[in-house]
């Protein structure tokens, strides 16, 4: 009996001292810093000729203000790495992770072989909107409410891995007189829908005295799939038809196209600050692998960072054969 005890007391142990090395490589994969919060970073002392720079110590039960220096969202928290309480704070840019909708965080992480006793009572462990890999522990809200159409670009992680801000309005957009809605996917039998380049609208009324781009974009393929630039607004409205001249020839999907798979499509629209150039609408015509967050930034003095309105659909060079379960 006793031995029998002693080897269920030394596999519990086993596997407890197995899910904490476990959590802790995971927390070391998350952060380069100390910090446990995968998108912060340690707070540092400034170094002098004998001592290098390292994490401040803080105090848990000391007042907020007198604990850590102002910082990003600077807190006191337990470090794996240290074993000791230090100041941390957001990275610089660094993109908050948040709870699935209808959810609300504590911003506490959870993970690990014991991960559903890891949060306080009325909270779950999930994975963040952001990052599958990034766990926090959340708790049913539904009297959230949620700015769109950032939410939903935010949702399906077209912000800011895509498009780095999101967009003021949502484009409305119809193939062959059939609006899609964002997020809307196109499989291969249903390709011929997506033949002619969409007719537009957005929420918000357009100046006349300005000019217009239109940019579509294969984020998949890394490649622009059609562009209309200096495009003029009349009463409100953009200006184009058939005879409106394309920077970029509209490209229809095909189930020929590489690489195999869904492709994820971003289709926005920017007020113009400048007229673009000939020469700098064949660079972007020649660009095979294209990136609209680095277009956007190479062009801030052209167009403006947000866009006004934008939407997103994917098309499939297969068959959907999913199914709901």
């Amino acid at each position: 009996m006793k031995i029998f005890v002693f080897f269920t007391v030394l596999f519990w142990v086993t596997v407890e001292n197995a899910g904490a090395l476990k959590y802790r490589r995971l927390v070391n994969k998350w952060s380069h810093s100390d910090c446990v919060r995968p998108w912060q970073i340690s707070m540092m002392t400034k170094p002098t000729l004998r001592v290098p720079a390292r994490p401040i110590e803080c105090n848990p039960d000391e007042e907020k203000d007198e604990n850590c220096p102002a910082g990003r969202n600077s807190i006191c928290q337990y470090s794996l790495k240290t074993l000791r309480y230090i100041c941390c704070e957001d990275k610089k840019d660094a993109e908050i992770p948040t709870c699935p909708k209808y959810h609300e965080t504590l911003l506490l992480t959870c993970g690990g072989i014991s991960a559903a006793g890891q949060c306080p009572r009325g909270f779950r462990c999930l994975s963040s909107v952001q990052d599958d890999t990034v766990k926090l522990c959340c708790k049913p809200n539904r009297t959230l409410t949620y700015k769109e159409p950032e939410s939903t670009f935010r949702e399906n992680r077209i912000v800011p891995r895509l498009l780095p801000i999101s967009p003021a309005h949502e484009l409305t957009a119809s193939f062959q007189g059939e609006k899609i809605t964002m997020g809307q996917l196109f499989d291969a039998q249903n390709l011929e829908q997506l033949s002619e380049p969409p007719v537009m609208s957005s929420a918000v009324e357009l100046h006349d005295e300005k000019l217009y781009t239109i940019i579509l974009v294969d984020s998949t393929s890394k490649t622009v799939s059609w562009m209309v630039a200096n495009i003029a607004a009349f009463d409100g409205q953009l200006e184009i038809h058939r005879r409106t001249k394309s920077a970029v020839t509209y490209q229809a999907p095909d189930v020929e196209d590489q690489p195999a798979g869904i492709h994820t499509m971003v289709l926005a629209l920017f007020q113009q600050s400048d007229t673009w150039s000939q020469r700098d609408l064949s660079r972007i015509a020649a660009d095979d692998e294209f990136s609209l967050a680095t277009w956007i930034s190479a062009n801030s003095e052209i167009i403006e960072p947000q866009p006004i309105a934008a939407t997103f659909y994917g098309f499939s060079t297969k068959k959907d054969d999913r199914r709901f379960l």
